[in-house]
């Protein structure tokens, strides 16, 4: 569990961050991850190798070989002759589409979770609820869900599963979603943080039933929210 421990993130020079006690690479393709879940790189943007390295005070190598891993998991991509460039954003009905396909598998990961966590995974999950929260804006106010927590929690409970399969599966398909989901106000994050500590909840009950139950409702009131975010985006813009 020592990769969910927030802790061992820090701030390099270039004010990025890179995780200690880890391959340089996987560091390196950790803190572009965040990038681009922040949008820090915006979509469309062109990526250069030798820059993100400056960034981020490392060799262009662990640079180029974080970039590959990226590309696979499909927010960057590679073009012939003209470099990486950031991903464009989904739609809405790639966002149901996604939905859908975490629905199959999710829900039935969380009943498992339920079978299989021992007593310190439990703790872990609920340690990640507690440490877990929004990012604020220059005055102190929560602005938006910290998407890296997020993205931890889903994978977490996929892991306390046994499942690699899945797990792997969210990896590569997160920076889509949250980016998508990055677009929200602040009211987001409270109700997503009550759905995880509903699945928490059931989890460390050993319950697999209501497990299954608390991440399916996690996920299709996480849908609801953004079909209702872009139906009001696509009124605004049609003003």
């Amino acid at each position: 569990m020592d990769r969910y421990q927030i802790a061992s993130i820090h701030a390099s020079p270039s004010g990025r961050r890179l995780a200690q006690r880890q391959p340089l690479t996987q560091s390196v393709y950790q803190v572009v991850v965040d990038m681009l879940m922040t949008q820090t790189l915006e979509p469309l943007a062109r990526l250069s190798i030798e820059e993100l390295a400056r960034t981020l005070g490392v060799s262009p190598t662990p640079v180029r070989e974080a970039l590959a891993r990226v590309e696979a998991d499909g927010m960057i991509i590679k073009e012939p002759g003209r470099g990486y460039t950031v991903a464009p954003l989904m739609g809405i009905d790639q966002v149901r589409d996604l939905i859908e396909l975490r629905m199959l598998v999710e829900p039935s990961a969380a009943a498992k979770a339920a079978k299989r966590a021992t007593s310190a995974e439990i703790t872990t999950l609920r340690s990640l609820a507690r440490a877990g929260g929004a990012t604020h804006d220059s005055g102190g106010a929560a602005s938006r869900i910290d998407m890296t927590y997020d993205a931890t929690f889903h994978a977490m409970v996929a892991d306390v599963a046994g499942n690699k399969i899945v797990s792997e599966m969210l990896a590569r398909l997160r920076g889509h979603l949250h980016t998508y989901r990055l677009r929200y106000q602040a009211a987001d994050y409270p109700l997503t943080k009550r759905e995880h500590v509903a699945v928490i909840r059931a989890v460390a009950q050993r319950d697999p039933d209501a497990a299954e139950e608390a991440m399916r409702a996690h996920l299709t009131a996480a849908l609801e929210r953004m079909e209702r975010f872009a139906s009001q985006a696509a009124s605004a813009q049609a003003r």
